[in-house]
């Protein structure tokens, strides 16, 4: 298998922290490539915002400090503009806060309780806006065993009868707060948006971590569907994304009755290449299931979508990424040619992982491919 990765993503995956701090001294963190931007982009984060804050770092342990630093700007001009009178403005301002707090705790490296302290204050800040967004975001809780899995719900405009749905899983890193805001494609062909967070992610973190055998999360997403009246648990479908791409397809293949299947940049048999994998990937990973790094490798059977991609029934949408950096490019296609089910293939040569750097474009292209699927699905309620 160590044929099979580009140089470029061994190198990429080989550089060490000690290296990236030293760059980050001699230069700031401003070397960042404009496709290590994007995501912080799409996030909210003005372009000038961002050049100033990068500027500002000039080692790995002062990431969070200005990402803080850029967070209270933003407050600073969301009080303003709320005693303005301004609050649409407002509550996006504050909402850029929150995604400073939550891109502030993804390089802190080494205290963990500050990470999840930085974190809890970007979840406390979207909260209280999050109903007040355009397109409102709408707190909500799934019972799954005896704990909930909070999420943020958005409706088409003037929805009055159930709509399909499609529920977003986080990656590694990404959270509830950061996915709801690609929910405007969706709403637009008239599917609901559902951002959860899954065990070991965002704050369901500090109520469950990843484990083998949370399949029966799709349960819990169809019992929730079938009490909301809005909802039509006849079209429900799933987008996961980088490593949740891959529990995407695990719980589309538990639970025959989820219409349709979308995962972007997943891993499909990550036993051969985790050894390559960046330390600020699998500790991101580790952390998220509550293991050490190094007990990684005992648990990449679980991952393995080999033979759980033979048994999934509903139709699967992959998203491929020519320039992955952490999950090799050829894992997407790999999953693609294993699916027996109706699938479809989109494959952006020049995209980064999870296709941050083309995010509008495979977001309609999912949207698109999501309403023309789900169309077909039999509804349960009209």
């Amino acid at each position: 298998m160590a044929q099979t990765l580009s140089p470029r993503y061994v190198i990429a995956n080989r550089v060490p922290l000690a290296a990236i701090d030293l760059t980050f001294r001699i230069a700031s963190a401003a070397v960042l490539s404009r496709a290590g931007r994007y995501r912080f982009l799409v996030g909210g984060i003005s372009p000038r915002q961002l050049a100033a804050t990068l500027a500002r770092i000039r080692a790995l342990r002062s990431w969070p400090v200005a990402w803080v630093r850029t967070a209270r700007s933003y407050l600073v001009q969301a009080r303003d503009r709320r005693r303005s009178g301004d609050l649409a403005v407002a509550a996006q301002q504050q909402r850029s806060a929150a995604l400073c707090y939550h891109f502030a705790q993804i390089l802190e490296l080494h205290d963990l309780e500050r990470r999840r302290r930085l974190y809890r204050r970007a979840a406390s800040l979207f909260r209280e806006i999050a109903p007040h967004l355009a397109p409102p975001a709408y707190p909500v809780e799934l019972d799954w065993r005896d704990t909930t899995l909070p999420g943020y719900l958005c409706l088409p405009e003037g929805a009055t009868r159930p709509s399909p749905l499609v529920v977003l899983l986080n990656g590694s890193s990404t959270v509830k707060e950061e996915t709801i805001g690609w929910a405007l494609p969706f709403l637009r062909r008239g599917v609901a948006v559902l951002a959860l967070d899954t065990p070991g992610s965002g704050e369901a973190w500090d109520r469950v971590l990843a484990a083998p055998g949370q399949e029966d999360i799709a349960d819990a997403l169809l019992n929730f569907t079938s009490i909301h009246p809005l909802l039509d648990p006849g079209r429900v479908a799933l987008l996961g994304i980088s490593l949740r791409g891959a529990m995407a397809v695990q719980l589309a293949a538990y639970q025959p009755e989820l219409a349709a299947v979308i995962a972007v940049t997943p891993p499909y048999d990550p036993a051969p290449y985790l050894p390559y994998l960046h330390p600020l990937v699998r500790q991101d990973v580790a952390w998220a299931i509550g293991v050490d790094p190094a007990d990684l490798p005992d648990l990449a059977s679980h991952i393995s979508l080999v033979d759980t991609v033979r048994a999934l029934r509903a139709p699967l949408m992959v998203v491929g990424a020519g320039a992955d950096l952490i999950v090799p490019p050829a894992e997407s296609l790999r999953l693609y040619r294993s699916a027996a089910s109706p699938k479809h293939l989109l494959y952006l040569q020049e995209a980064n992982h999870v296709g941050f750097t083309h995010l509008e474009q495979w977001t309609a292209a999912a949207a698109d491919w999501l309403a023309t699927t789900l169309a077909h699905a039999r509804p349960r309620r009209a």
